[in-house]
């Protein structure tokens, strides 16, 4: 008899929007499915220039019910990570405050400054 165990995935898209102070909007955008692993680091690139490197955790989730300890499978990720422009610099970095979220749950990391906008949006599940 053989087991299947399920696999942890990542959706991101990024979203870039340029000329948004001047009524101009140019945008693109990166849809990605990534599978997660926690020492792997996930990174995408636009042809735009951004960058995006995003590092995963698993939680330890545990939780009492009715007095006993109950261990599950994981129902949380951390993700750490930084946008970066076309000349590798940072323009976003929660590398120290990392997201916490939940399996299904989207999460949105956005950029704002002067005309670029950069929305990243993230939602892990298992499958």
């Amino acid at each position: 008899m053989t087991s299947t165990q399920a696999r942890l995935f990542l959706n991101v898209s990024i979203i870039n929007k340029k000329g948004i102070d001047i009524g101009l909007t140019l945008g693109s955008e990166l849809h990605s499915v990534e599978e997660v692993r926690s020492s792997q680091p996930i990174e995408l690139k636009m042809k735009s220039g951004i960058k995006v490197i995003l590092e995963t955790e698993f939680t330890e989730i545990s939780s009492k019910l009715e007095g006993k300890e109950v261990y599950g499978p994981i129902s949380k990720i951390k993700v750490r990570g930084k946008i970066l422009n076309f000349d590798d610099n940072v323009l976003k970095d929660f590398r120290k405050e990392p997201l916490l979220i939940s399996l299904e749950e989207e999460h949105k990391v956005i950029y704002s400054q002067s005309s670029q906008l950069v929305e990243i949006i993230l939602k892990p599940y298992l499958k």
